[in-house]
């Protein structure tokens, strides 16, 4: 009879098992007001383990923000589509939106924007591994545009900005404070698409 191996598969279980506790519980109570016990116990492993993956409550966070990064850039290196740049740039936003929109991370956003007003440097670190981690991406995918002729942008840093407040601005307002259901994906997908062709009109390069 084969024996099962030994050692990562299910240490790696494991892992994302704390990750999956800890983003529920940070989502239910918040960051302060989850123990590492708490966490061992949601993933059904020992504290022990919990600090030999991890060290700290810190570095869980961290992991939790850097997988939903992850996540989002295997979304958009597995979606299928064509090669043109308006087509790029439908996929990201399609699958930038999806990952924003889930429960979970909504929840998650929600409790980080309550603990960031007492732990600004918590705040800092979820925008660099998330939110600014995007705005690279995007100002990549848009700065080797303009490399290619596609577009002419002043700054892609700040045409990134310009693309993910088309994307993300006033619904997601609307949103936070009348609780308004998410559109159907074929009013997402209008959505996003409006806003790239926006995007492309207005940084098209002169004929």
């Amino acid at each position: 009879m084969a024996l099962r191996s030994p050692g990562r598969p299910k240490d790696m279980e494991k892992r994302e098992a704390i990750l999956d506790a800890a983003q529920a519980l940070f989502s239910e109570r918040g960051i302060d007001g989850v123990p590492i016990e708490a966490i061992a116990a949601r993933s059904g492993v020992s504290k022990v383990t919990v600090y030999g993956h991890f060290g700290d409550k810190a570095s869980i966070f961290d992991s939790v923000v850097q997988r939903e990064t992850e996540r989002l850039k295997n979304a958009l290196c597995q979606t299928p589509g064509g090669t043109g740049l308006e087509d790029t740039l439908n996929r990201f936003g399609m699958a930038l939106i999806d990952m924003l929109t889930q429960p979970c991370h909504l929840a998650l956003d929600r409790a980080i924007s309550l603990e960031a007003q007492r732990n600004p440097d918590l705040g800092r670190r979820f925008f660099e591994a998330g939110p600014g981690q995007v705005r690279k991406m995007l100002t990549y995918l848009i700065a080797q545009a303009q490399d290619q002729g596609q577009v002419v942008v002043d700054d892609p840093i700040c045409a990134a900005e310009d693309l993910l407040a088309l994307w993300l601005g006033f619904n997601a307002i609307e949103s936070r404070f009348c609780g308004l259901g998410l559109p159907d994906e074929q009013g997402l997908r209008t959505h996003v698409a409006r806003a790239v062709r926006l995007f492309l009109k207005a940084n098209a390069p002169e004929t």
